[in-house]
């Protein structure tokens, strides 16, 4: 029997996104030399590198919050609610962000379920 594949909001993929582009400017800084990065830091881009870290954490701190589609039915999922864990079967007792871990096996929710139409989808 083939089990049908999730459909997926690209949830993880926002805050991954974000810290990939921070840690690569940063090995940048670190593994270049000193000319080099002089040159650099006259250019415009680097200029921009503050508001973009600014951006970027701001970004982190205001996409967990926003309520995400559920790819099914497109009524509007809370990002924030007392889920669940899909590996230790446990509630976390309080309302937690979807993208936190969880509180008893410090895991990464994969999953999660619409409460409307209950079908599972890739975060």
């Amino acid at each position: 029997m083939e089990e049908k594949s999730l459909k997926s909001v690209y949830f993880h993929f926002r805050f991954k996104f974000l810290a990939v582009t921070s840690i690569a400017f940063l090995l940048y800084v670190i593994l270049s030399g000193s000319g080099e990065f002089d040159q650099f830091s006259a250019s415009i881009q680097f200029k921009l590198i503050g508001p973009f870290f600014v951006f970027a954490g701001i970004s982190f701190l205001i996409f967990r919050r926003f309520p995400i589609k559920c790819p099914s039915c497109h009524a509007l999922v809370a990002t924030r609610k007392d889920w669940e864990c899909a590996y230790c079967q446990k509630f976390q007792g309080k309302d937690r962000y979807l993208i936190d871990k969880c509180l008893h096996c410090r895991q990464v929710q994969a999953t999660a379920a619409c409460e409307h139409c209950k079908e599972e989808f890739l975060l």
